[in-house]
C-alpha cells in the first residue's frame, strides 16, 4: 500500500510546474475587484481594439465603395480577400498594443534547461495537432453543434479563404495573438495570485468563453488546459504558441482539403489520436523533465 501511495505521489508531482515562465514578482492589486479586472483586462482590451479596428476598416471600405460603381464592383469582387485582410490587420494591431504589458511580465521565451529545444518544439506542435483532431472528433460525436446557431457560419467563413491566407490568419497570427493575451498575460497574472491549477482551469474557461459559441467553447476549454499545462512544463512562451499553431494549422489543412475532415471523423481515428495525445502527455510528465 505504501509503495502504491508513493507511486501516486510521484506521478502527481511529475505534473507540477518545474520551469519558470516569467521573472516578474510584482503582485497585483489587493482589492478583489481591481485584482479581478487586472487579470482579465487583457482580454477586454484585445477584443476592444480588434472590434474597433475591424469596424473602422469596414467603414472606410464602405465609403470607398460609395464613391463610384467601379469601386463598388472591385471591392465586391475581392470581398473574400479583403475581409480576412481586415481581420489580419486588426488582430495584428490589437496584439501589438498588448506587447508592452506582455513584456512587462518579463516572460521567458525559451527555457532550455539543458534539453534540446528543437525536440520540444516538434513535440509541442505534434501534441497540438493530435489533441486538436481528437477533440474535434470527440466534440462531433457529442453532437453539440446543433445547440449553436453561429458555429456553421463561422466555420464556413474560416474555411472559405484561399489556403495561404487561411494558414497565415488562423494558423499563425490568431494563435500568436491569443497566446499573448491568454497565456502570456491572463494566465501568468492568475497564476501569481491564485496558484497554478486554478489558473490553468480559469484561464482555459475564459479561453473557451472567448469563442462565443458552444462548439468552439468546449474545444477552447479543453485545448486551453493542454496549452497551459505545456506552458507550465517547459516554461518558455514559444511552446504554448507552437501547440496552438500546430493545432490550428493541422485542422485548417484538413478542413480546407475536400473531404479531408470527414474522412477523419471515425471511431478508429478518435482512438488513435486519443492514444497519441495521452501517450505524449504521460511521456512528458514522467520522462521529459524540465
Amino acid at each position: 500500500m505504501n509503495d502504491m501511495s508513493s507511486d501516486i505521489k510521484k506521478t502527481a508531482k511529475a505534473f507540477l510546474p518545474l520551469a519558470p515562465r516569467t521573472t516578474e514578482d510584482v503582485k497585483p492589486e489587493k482589492n478583489d475587484l481591481l485584482k479581478a479586472f487586472y487579470m482579465i483586462s487583457p482580454i477586454v482590451i484585445y477584443m476592444l481594439y480588434a472590434s474597433l479596428l475591424t469596424a473602422l476598416f469596414t467603414y472606410v471600405l464602405s465609403m470607398v465603395a460609395d464613391m463610384s460603381e467601379n469601386n463598388a464592383r472591385f471591392l465586391s469582387a475581392h470581398n473574400s480577400l479583403l475581409n480576412p485582410l481586415i481581420r489580419l490587420v486588426a488582430l495584428s494591431v490589437a496584439t501589438l498594443m498588448q506587447i508592452p504589458s506582455f513584456l512587462g511580465e518579463k516572460p521567458v521565451f525559451i527555457h532550455k534547461s539543458g534539453h534540446i529545444t528543437a525536440v520540444r518544439c516538434l513535440y509541442s506542435a505534434v501534441l497540438g495537432a493530435s489533441s486538436a483532431l481528437f477533440l474535434n472528433i470527440f466534440i462531433a460525436y457529442l453532437r453539440i453543434a446543433a445547440l449553436s446557431t453561429s458555429f456553421d457560419s463561422i466555420a464556413a467563413k474560416q474555411f472559405s479563404l484561399v489556403l495561404p491566407m487561411g494558414i497565415l490568419l488562423y494558423g499563425i497570427v490568431s494563435p500568436l495573438a491569443e497566446e499573448v493575451v491568454f497565456r502570456g498575460l491572463v494566465y501568468n497574472r492568475m497564476r501569481r495570485d491564485m496558484g497554478v491549477y486554478i489558473a490553468i482551469i480559469f484561464s482555459s474557461v475564459l479561453f473557451g468563453v472567448y469563442h462565443f459559441n458552444i462548439v468552439q467553447g468546449v474545444y477552447g476549454i479543453l485545448m486551453g488546459l493542454v496549452i497551459a499545462w505545456i506552458y507550465e512544463r517547459y516554461g518558455g512562451f514559444i511552446y504554448p504558441c507552437l501547440v496552438h499553431m500546430g493545432a490550428n494549422t493541422f485542422i485548417y489543412l484538413l478542413s480546407a482539403t475536400e473531404g479531408g475532415m470527414k474522412k477523419m471523423m471515425t471511431p478508429v481515428t478518435l482512438v488513435i489520436t486519443g492514444a497519441i495525445s495521452i501517450s505524449l502527455i504521460l511521456y512528458n510528465a514522467l520522462k521529459d523533465k524540465p
